[in-house]
């Protein structure tokens, strides 16, 4: 996959982990195949903006907030 999606992927699990949320329970709060989820946070699959969506709500954090890149 692209350098994006790899991207979204690490965001979307640095943010789950931040907040102690499995992988698991993620999917579920998100309404998203736990397999799925799993390929989104390693960059395998690029989610759809309504996925994205469902993700952000179920973490409670802006969808923004998934694309953001630390810079040095």
């Amino acid at each position: 996959m692209n350098e994006a999606t790899k991207i979204v992927g690490i965001r979307i699990r640095e943010i789950r982990k931040v907040k102690n949320i499995s992988q698991e329970t993620l999917a579920v709060l998100a309404d998203v195949n736990r397999t799925h989820m799993g390929r989104i946070e390693r960059g395998d699959k690029s989610p759809t903006v309504a996925t994205l969506e469902k993700i952000s709500k179920a973490l409670k954090c802006p969808i923004s907030s998934l694309f953001k890149v630390e810079t040095t």
